[in-house]
């Protein structure tokens, strides 16, 4: 049996099999969003299924105050119930681990994929925080709602910005991140590599 449910602009698929329902974005759609778009080298550790753009608000401008915009993006968590990291060992929940990562994914993916920022650009997490509030089940969609704020630009390109993300599921909140990338050429990142292998 084949369940559509409609999440804000997101279709996903509930499909019901013996082991319990598995999601996919739609039947035609790939299982997961493009293994580039995540900085990931192999499929199984793509942890999202779908993103999109809710809302970009226009920018203000405050006497004195740098301009604050907030941007708005909905995902869908892609559960790997057979990943060898995450599920190595049998468990009935999503672990916070996981969450985690997809979150990071979502942000790195909104970048890539709404912001412009090319391929090759390197992503260092400068600031993270996360709060788990609810376990999340295996069974039920996991909703990704992500706000982009703080935007820094160098030359026409983003070069950092804050991102909270509020996992779902059902409605409730299971989890909520909030943190600061700055975003960087791989000549730059080797160059601090160095220095820190040096210091």
């Amino acid at each position: 049996m084949t369940v559509s449910k409609t999440y804000a602009d997101l279709d996903v698929v509930v499909i019901e099999a013996e082991q319990g329902p598995a999601l996919v974005p739609s039947l035609n759609a790939p299982r997961t969003i493009d293994k580039r778009l995540v900085h990931k080298d192999y499929d199984e550790n793509v942890l999202l299924s779908d993103i999109a753009q809710v809302v970009r608000e226009p920018t203000e401008h405050r006497d004195g105050e740098p301009p604050v915009r907030k941007d708005h993006f909905r995902g869908v968590v892609y559960i790997q119930r057979d990943h060898q990291f995450f599920f190595e060992h049998h468990r009935d929940h999503v672990p916070g681990l996981y969450l985690i990562e997809a979150g990071r994914q979502m942000s790195v993916a909104v970048a890539h994929r709404f912001y412009g920022v090319p391929f090759g650009v390197e992503f260092v997490m400068s600031e993270f925080h996360v709060w788990f509030r609810n376990m999340a089940t295996l069974d039920d969609a996991l909703i990704i709602e992500n706000a982009m704020s703080q935007h820094v630009y160098r030359k026409g390109q983003l070069t950092g910005m804050h991102s909270y993300g509020s996992i779902r599921q059902n409605g409730i909140e299971v989890a909520a991140m909030s943190g600061s990338m700055v975003l960087m050429d791989k000549n730059l990142l080797r160059r601090l590599e160095r220095r820190g292998r040096s210091a």
